[in-house]
């Protein structure tokens, strides 16, 4: 037997004394609920990350050299909630 089973049945025989003897046996209080991921300390929305884009940023200097130079483009992209829906892509939208 191990020693987590040897310490359940001590427990549960324990509460079976104290309810046959005629005491009330209490249930451990609740805890409370867990979040099944820690949530980070600091969260933004979609209108604050939105407020931090400035359309006319460059690229820094100090980037604009041959280690960066596959993965830079000229003109930075727009965030995908600023660009408006094609026809197709409004009509699939609404038609749900």
């Amino acid at each position: 037997v191990t020693s987590v089973t040897s310490t359940l049945l001590f427990l549960s025989s324990h509460r079976l004394r104290a309810l046959s003897s005629g005491g009330s046996v209490t249930s451990p209080p609740p805890s409370p609920a867990m979040p099944k991921y820690k949530l980070a300390e600091y969260r933004y929305g979609r209108e604050e990350m939105l407020a931090l884009y400035i359309k006319d940023n460059k690229v820094p200097e100090d980037m604009q050299d041959k280690e960066f130079a596959a993965i830079l483009q000229d003109e930075p992209m727009q965030p995908l909630a600023l660009v408006p829906l094609t026809e197709e892509e409004g009509r699939k939208r609404w038609s749900r």
